[in-house]
């Protein structure tokens, strides 16, 4: 009786303890809960910050890049009307398709005169032709003075992000080029992927769309309504976010029955819309759903313990009385003189105590030890990010074409590098298992970081060669 004595003294610390944690936790539970929500809606509303800001610079710099283009400066050249409509919209076509190619839909890409007036746009050359565009957005203006900026527009009924960057020729700012895709639900839907927590965009005194998904992954309309009654209603937390032009505090929402964790902000670098943002939720049901009864089920789970640990008692009992009984005998049987004797395995869990006793009787006696399973050995030669060879320099390596390399897209520029990497390892007899393109790309992403940093230039990227047998990545500088 004496083997059951512990699980019997743990069945009553079991039962002492149930009646301690259903007491004391219930109350400390749903608090700690919503605190740890609260902490995850303010951290996801950092990071879409952080996010929202990098890809407006992004964009911006990418309306920067097209307008420099001599394809379009020379647009303003054509004195015939027509021609340079055509021009225009050639211009407008080829930009659009590229980012197709790209995957990125834009909804509107046009070319602006000196006036701020649409001279084409792509899709269809006669659609907005002469619209005045300055007349209507302040940051159309601020890019005809001659800088590159980002904004949200209530374009055509639909809240749509818009890139503007100058025309120039020569130091003379001609024109405008203006790129801009429409925030939707998908936008919306892949935002909330990345943050883990519910967005909803606000513009013009109403919640335009959001990331609330029906049974048919379709935009939940009744939410988004309920969002925006919430957020614009009595005391309006978008108000707040634009009229302070940061983050908001935590406020509780509750949409459909639900209670949700809201913080709205600004979306940031706007240049003249300052009342566009998004509000972002993280739903409070799970800290509501463990607090809920949970005394209840504190007790519930505390007698389900009790008895396991008495059931377990038993059999753990039943499972170590027999395999040590035969290790006594054989002890035994060693005292007794039978020096060559060998202990078997006696049970998954006392096989480690066996063969450490037949390894000590092995050296003791001064016999062969007896042979253990080799462990599987961790593969040292798989590939590891770490085993890229970066060779940064000033900048200029030899054979370089910085023009060619500033003039690939990203989107070639890195599995093509990823591609001749591979077929270098192979090529040198070396291992390519493993290797990654997230980590690959990841890699070079980060070392091309740091060297625009330090070498203040536009742009860094590598070519790569093949030094003693060896794959090397050389930095090149683009100005």
């Amino acid at each position: 009786m004496k083997r059951f004595l512990i699980g019997g003294l743990a069945a009553v610390a079991i039962l002492l303890a149930t009646l301690f944690i259903s007491t004391t936790i219930t109350s400390s539970l749903k608090a700690t809960g919503v605190a740890e929500v609260e902490q995850a809606a303010l951290r996801a509303a950092r990071q879409y910050e952080q996010l929202s800001r990098l890809e407006g610079i992004d964009f911006a710099r990418l309306a920067s890049h097209y307008a420099s283009r001599s394809a379009i400066a020379t647009i303003s050249d054509e004195l015939d009307e027509t021609a340079r409509r055509k021009a225009a919209f050639t211009q407008s076509e080829f930009i659009n398709g590229q980012q197709e190619n790209e995957g990125r839909r834009l909804d509107i890409v046009a070319i602006l005169d000196a006036q701020g007036k649409i001279i084409a746009r792509n899709l269809n050359a006669e659609a907005m032709k002469g619209d005045d565009l300055a007349a209507k957005y302040p940051s159309v203006k601020v890019a005809l003075k001659g800088e590159a900026i980002k904004d949200v527009w209530n374009f055509s009924g639909r809240t749509t992000q818009v890139a503007v960057a100058p025309i120039r020729k020569g130091e003379t700012v001609v024109g405008a080029l203006l790129m801009g895709y429409v925030i939707g639900f998908k936008g919306m839907r892949e935002m909330r992927d990345l943050l883990g927590a519910e967005v909803g965009l606000f513009h013009e005194n109403k919640v335009q769309t959001s990331s609330f998904t029906n049974d048919s992954q379709q935009e939940n309309g009744n939410k988004t309504s309920a969002l925006s009654q919430a957020v614009f209603g009595e005391g309006s937390l978008a108000a707040a976010a634009t009229s302070s032009g940061k983050a908001t505090e935590i406020r509780h929402l509750t949409l459909d029955g639900e209670e949700y964790a809201a913080v709205a902000l600004p979306i940031p670098g706007n240049s003249s819309e300052k009342g566009a943002g998004v509000v972002v939720l993280a739903s409070l049901a799970t800290a509501g759903g463990l607090a809920s009864g949970v005394g209840a089920k504190i007790w519930m789970l505390g007698v389900i313990a009790i008895l396991i640990v008495l059931v377990v008692s038993v059999l753990v009992a039943k499972r170590f009385i027999t395999p040590i009984d035969k290790m006594e005998l054989g002890v035994a049987d060693i005292i007794n003189g039978n020096i060559d004797y060998m202990f078997e395995p006696v049970g998954y869990d006392l096989d480690g105590l066996s063969n450490g006793l037949n390894v000590m009787l092995a050296r003791l006696l001064g016999r062969e030890e007896p042979n253990e399973e080799e462990a599987d050995e961790e593969d040292t030669n798989k590939w590891k990010a770490e085993k890229m060879v970066i060779d940064t320099g000033d900048g200029t390596p030899a054979g370089a074409n910085p023009a060619a390399l500033a003039q690939e897209s990203e989107a070639a520029y890195y599995p093509r590098l990823f591609n001749e990497y591979l077929n270098a390892m192979r090529a040198s007899g070396a291992r390519a298992d493993g290797v990654a393109v997230q980590m690959f790309t990841a890699k070079l992403r980060l070392v091309e970081g740091g060297l625009r940093r330090k070498w203040n230039c536009r742009m860094v990227r590598f070519q790569l060669v093949n030094q003693g047998g060896q794959p090397v990545f050389q930095a090149v500088k683009i100005a």
